[in-house]
């Protein structure tokens, strides 16, 4: 089978870390080549970057234009503390990595905006013979441009585009403190405001503008790639989203001077908030609160709140029933370690009481999922830290487990379910493949014929979410034959602070589909910031909180 051959719509031979890394990984590929360079300079390529900033005569918007590149230097010494995203600003030359360079021009319209070719360099184009075109530089491409390749032209647009059209990615959702910051991968289509979407998703809004930028550029590049390996393998493009999708808000462009001097006012006050306690030695603990209620019931205010020893908090609580007594595995976290291992509790009534240590690595474990399998008891603990997924078997109840299995190696994972439905067990987990330690968005599903295999099969609609709000798993709820996925919704800079439950419709090696069902905030007590996990045995519900 030939592999997929691939041309990169560039502005010029240096473009940015994230196509660089695109190009960087297709070199190994076998499937997908990048063969072509197709440069299209958007600007004098006499004139420098900074040159051309200065290209105007209206003060005010010079003045702007001065002031955010201010702001980018300034957040640009704060990313280059970080490993991860130091590189965000620089440039790298395509030309080292891809052999072929075929440069065209642009007839750009008066708006500035629309990017149409000629006649001739629509055929240099044509004469390459490409599969795809992959629009990594700037303009809205229309006209023939769209055809100039066996499946046209795939582009990023780094925004939601139900709720964000514009530029720049990541600033707008970072200034308004929306709760998430969105792409979407499409192929364009002549329509201007309306290409086939093929991939959509959102990542938690980070506090600080280029910070939001580098990580969802970082995140985003990972189901790019995803969907080259999709196309290569199949030949063609997967179906697009054709949900309806009207926007009704404005077209964001650059911030005007007023707008750069009010975010860096909000960026201060952020920084300050996240100082002080700091200063006044606060943490943020998480608890637990229990209720004597069905979950669809409860009254979560006339809850009571656990009294949890000092210099620890306990979170991610699971219920479990043993011969009449009523047992809670919870995420016990040690300030001191600054790691946490399993403990189960017992509920005696409204009273909470510490039998123990369950299970305890040299590594952090948390969200302590149980499941029973062939009449013995088995627990899934999240331990992201060793990047595995692992599984043990209880040997003597409640304190006693041992290791049976790594389900996966080499991964990092976060909050695993594992349950049996239309005869096949499954497991939800939530992936990052991107490096930035960020499980809060990437739902996968894999199936088995038994929940102890390693070599489970991944579901073709992987990943089944990509979506701050309901991409982590935060519980799951049998009630006979009915499934209620309990999903995490992330906030603005701030990680659980929502819960949102989900039903499972349909669940097949085919198909997978949930819906909606209910939602709960920190809102039932005075100073909660946030909630993250739900559990239910019927007769108790419990729910964890942090202040």
């Amino acid at each position: 089978m030939k592999p997929l051959k691939v041309g990169l719509l560039v502005n010029g031979a240096f473009s940015n870390k994230y196509d660089y890394e695109l190009a960087l990984w297709a070199r190994d590929q076998a499937n997908i080549k990048i063969s072509h360079l197709i440069v299209h300079p958007r600007r004098d390529p006499k004139l420098g970057r900074l040159a051309n900033i200065f290209l105007t005569q209206d003060p005010y918007v010079l003045l702007s234009k001065i002031l955010f590149r201010l702001i980018m230097s300034l957040e640009n010494l704060f990313l280059k503390r970080s490993s991860i995203y130091r590189d965000h600003y620089q440039l790298f030359d395509l030309s080292k990595l891809v052999d072929e360079m075929v440069t065209i021009s642009p007839i750009v319209s008066k708006s500035g905006f629309v990017y149409r070719f000629s006649a001739e360099d629509i055929e240099k184009i044509k004469a390459l013979d490409l599969d795809v075109l992959i629009r990594c530089g700037t303009g809205i491409l229309h006209g023939d441009i769209l055809h100039a390749s066996r499946l046209g032209v795939i582009s990023f647009h780094h925004g939601d585009n139900r709720i964000n059209r514009g530029s720049p990615a990541g600033f707008w959702e970072s200034y308004y403190e929306w709760p998430q910051t969105g792409f979407i991968i499409q192929r364009l289509t002549e329509e201007l405001d309306a290409g086939e979407v093929l991939v959509r998703g959102s990542f938690r809004t980070r506090f600080l503008y280029s910070l939001n930028q580098a990580h969802l550029y970082t995140k985003a590049n990972i189901h790019l790639k995803r969907l080259l390996n999709r196309i290569a393998l199949t030949g063609k493009l997967p179906s697009a989203d054709n949900t309806p999708n009207p926007y009704s808000s404005i077209l964001h462009r650059t911030p005007k001077l007023h707008q750069s001097i009010a975010y860096g006012f909000k960026v201060l006050k952020r920084m300050a908030v996240g100082k002080i306690p700091r200063i006044l030695t606060h943490k943020e603990r998480w608890g637990i609160s229990l209720v004597s209620s069905r979950w669809g019931k409860a009254v979560f205010w006339r809850s009571t709140e656990v009294k949890i020893p000092r210099g620890r908090f306990w979170a991610d609580p699971f219920l479990y029933s043993y011969q009449g007594r009523t047992f809670c595995f919870v995420e016990d976290f040690v300030y001191k370690a600054k790691r946490a291992h399993i403990t189960a509790l017992e509920i005696i009534g409204t009273e909470v009481v510490e039998r123990g240590i369950a299970v305890k690595e040299p590594f952090h474990l948390s969200f302590p999922f149980l499941f029973q399998y062939k009449g013995e008891l088995y627990m899934c603990p999240e331990c992201f830290e060793s990047g595995q997924i692992r599984i043990y078997r209880c040997v003597e109840f409640p304190l006693k487990w041992e290791l049976q299995t790594v389900a996966v190696e080499g991964v990092s994972a976060a909050d695993t379910l594992l349950f049996e439905k239309e005869g096949k067990w499954w497991m939800l987990t939530s992936l990052d493949e991107s490096g930035t330690g960020d499980c809060c968005s990437e739902l996968y599903l894999f199936s088995s014929d038994s929940p102890l295999d390693t070599n489970g099969t991944p579901h073709p609609q992987n990943p089944i979410r990509i979506d701050a709000c309901g991409g982590r798993n935060a519980g799951l709820i049998i009630e006979g034959e009915k499934l209620f996925r309990v999903a995490q919704r992330q906030g603005f800079d701030q990680y659980g602070q929502g819960i949102l439950v989900y039903e499972i419709k349909k669940i097949s090696e085919s198909i997978f589909v949930e819906e909606f069902v209910s939602e709960i905030n920190p809102a039932f007590r005075r100073g909660l910031r946030g909630t993250h996990h739900l559990s239910t045995d019927g007769r108790t519900t419990v729910i964890d909180h942090v202040r």
